[in-house]
């Protein structure tokens, strides 16, 4: 059976066993085995009388993680991290220990290693010692090492055994998560791909004229011109069908998808060829129906509840764990595991927040000494607080009367989706949202253009009746002694004024029959970059300085600004709105919990949110946006880079006076 990505997902959680932080700490050769006193030198940590030994330590050290930031708040924080890691992974390899795995069975783990790896049969002796030893292992100790794999399979796999879900859990499952099986966004659409640049645009400005897209791809394009152009379409078939993303290139389909709606996509490039997609549907997501995903639902809820049986299991061994620190290491490790904020009668752990905050992977990626103040004083309170609102939806979960399944945050997000489950949209407020920020659907002016520019207006004069006559612009260009520079695809405000005026505020223009349009001769006066000698120390009252002339003919595809109507964009508008109410009546739940729930934040700032160390304008909102940034927004590297901006801004900045220099010595040329 095919499992939903959430399943899979869920299938990841209990398969990763002890290293449930596999992405922090790296693969260490022997980790496991070497987690224990004995031949591998001085206990470090001592877990329920059992060594981690040092060797163990300093090879968890290794990892590039550990070493961004050794010093204060942060460095504390990521040894705490370190420490605790340690400390899960002794636990699990104790409870697995006692699960017995016979030689036979290490002997068919390494068959089936070097047969994975290509390195079975005594031919391959060297060639699997070598690739074991890159690794750090010797044939003993990677037999020893998989046997201890082994006995955590068994271990989990009898964890779980016997775990099943009722309907109601099944059904449960799928109204908090209907998100996960939804159909995939797909488009209806023709694409035509073309060799030259030059003309894929002469194509688009014909399509945005209105020409055929059909057509146009049967007689153009080099791929699917059998069939139109038609996307998703079978052999003899020329009209689209619904199709994915994956159906086109990555860079096509993200500019085809952002359309929303009907509409041409800007000439995009990708391996040496040109595309222009024209969409006419855009199909969103919808949810599929309980019936018909119920298998799937199904199994996904049941690898959540088994996940849920190995989380439950392995915060009781960490709660019942005797950790010690052995006062005669030189290693002088630290396990201050206090509590940083307690929701009703369950603590959160300095161990947890940790954890959450630097397995963030955007966070792992800022971390240096020069933003580690940023770290404790605005990301990690930010993701404190939502620790303390996933414990109180995890606590509330249980006055909801649903029977959720999963791990403590699978269970508190799937409360959080639950009490939202009922939000809908009217007609009404779709059409007072959208008129309330008509703006961010609004697609700005652009225009693909090419200036010629000439030594008298003459030249540019003849250059222009060429073209009108029906010349293509190189001819024209060679004939009349111009220079072609392509500007690209541009947007107001992106030229210098007096071609940024003639493109979008004027229609000083005429059609071109090949398509595109011409523009009238425009004569733009400049200021020359260097001045003559003798002009070099004049002022404002020495006279005049005479300007350069340039002649400059453009020709451009120029599309004007349009307002997308609603029936285009409605999808994006109702998903604005739900989303916005979800947040809404997800907070009224979290502070009416608040009211029979005892919160206390024991890590609680002095200083005012929205102006933590003296940086106005950054409020704790902004940061858990950036923590749960999804990649199509600023995310935590943007907002680091701000906080870093404001924070010089701050620093004693320059008077007026001291940036503009001696007024009296000040010297300009208009």
């Amino acid at each position: 059976m095919k499992l939903s990505r959430r399943s899979n997902l869920i299938i990841l959680w209990i398969l990763a066993g002890a290293l449930v932080l596999g992405m922090v700490i790296t693969f260490t050769p022997t980790m496991g085995l070497g987690s224990r006193g004995g031949a591998e030198g001085v206990p470090a940590v001592m877990v329920n009388g059992e060594p981690i030994s040092e060797l163990a330590v300093v090879r968890a050290r290794s990892n590039p993680l550990f070493n961004l930031v050794t010093e204060g708040e942060v460095g504390r924080d990521l040894e705490l991290l370190l420490v605790d890691e340690l400390v899960r992974q002794e636990l699990i390899r104790q409870e697995a220990s006692r699960q017995r795995v016979s030689s036979a069975e290490v002997r068919t783990a390494v068959d089936e290693f070097r047969v994975s790896r290509g390195v079975a049969g005594r031919g391959n002796d060297s060639q699997y010692l070598a690739l074991i030893g890159a690794s750090g292992f010797s044939d003993e100790t990677f037999r020893l090492y998989l046997a201890q794999q082994l006995r955590q399979e068994k271990w989990e796999s009898q964890l779980i055994d016997g775990v099943s879900v009722s309907d109601e859990e099944v059904e449960a499952y799928y109204h908090a998560n209907s998100e996960f099986y939804q159909t995939e966004e797909r488009i209806l659409a023709r694409q035509i791909v073309l060799a030259e640049r030059d003309e894929a645009e002469a194509v688009r400005a014909e399509l945005t004229a209105g020409a055929d897209a059909a057509t146009l791809a049967r007689e153009r394009s080099l791929e699917r011109a059998e069939r139109d152009g038609a996307l998703g379409a079978g052999a003899n078939e020329t009209e689209p069908r619904a199709v994915g993303r994956p159906a086109l290139p990555t860079a096509v389909a993200t500019a085809a998808f952002a359309i929303r709606g009907p509409g041409i996509t800007d000439v995009i490039e990708v391996a040496g060829q040109y595309h222009v997609v024209v969409v006419e549907a855009f199909l969103p997501a919808a949810t599929r129906p309980f019936d018909e995903v119920a298998d799937v639902v199904r199994e996904d809820a049941l690898q959540a509840k088994r996940a849920q049986v190995f989380d439950e299991e392995v915060r009781r061994l960490q709660r019942e764990a005797r950790i010690e620190i052995p006062e005669r290491s030189p290693l002088d490790l630290r396990y201050e595991d206090t509590v940083v904020a307690t929701v009703g009668e369950a603590d959160i752990k300095r161990s947890e927040l940790v954890r959450a905050v630097y397995t963030n992977p955007q966070i792992q990626q800022a971390l240096s000494p020069d933003t580690a103040f940023l770290i404790t004083g605005f990301f990690r309170p930010a993701i404190l607080d939502q620790l303390i609102d996933q414990e109180l939806a995890y606590q509330g979960a249980d006055t909801l009367g649903v029977p959720f399944v999963g791990p403590r945050r699978f269970v508190a997000q799937s409360a959080l989706e639950y009490v939202t489950r009922d939000v809908s949209v009217s007609e009404d407020e779709l059409e007072a949202f959208y008129q309330a920020n008509v703006q961010a659907y609004t697609v700005p002016a652009s225009a693909a253009v090419s200036r010629v520019d000439f030594e008298d207006v003459d030249a540019a004069e003849a250059f222009r009746a060429a073209l009108l006559d029906g010349e293509q612009v190189d001819e024209a260009v060679e004939a009349t002694g111009g220079a072609l520079t392509s500007l690209g695809t541009v947007r107001p405000g992106q030229l210098e004024a007096g071609l940024d005026t003639a493109l979008f505020a004027t229609e000083a223009f005429e059609s071109l029959e090949r398509g595109g349009e011409v523009s009238d001769v425009l004569v733009l006066l400049t200021q020359p970059e260097t001045l003559p000698e003798e002009l070099e120390d004049a002022g404002e009252d020495d006279g005049a300085i005479a300007q350069e002339q340039q002649v400059v003919v453009l020709v451009a595809d120029r599309t004007r600004e349009r307002v997308r109507p609603l029936d285009e964009v409605r999808a994006q508008v109702e998903n604005a709105i739900l989303s916005e109410r979800r947040a809404e009546l997800r907070e009224a739940w979290l502070t009416e919990l608040r009211e029979d729930i005892t919160v206390v934040n024991h890590l609680a700032q002095a200083q005012p949110e929205d102006d933590a160390f003296g940086i106005p304008g950054f409020s704790f909102d902004e940061i858990e946006e950036a923590l749960d940034d999804d990649g199509t927004g600023e995310g935590v590297d943007g907002l680091i880079e701000e906080l870093e901006e404001a924070q010089e801004t701050t620093d004693e900045p320059l008077t007026t006076e001291e940036e503009s220099g001696d007024d009296d010595d000040a010297e300009s040329v208009d």
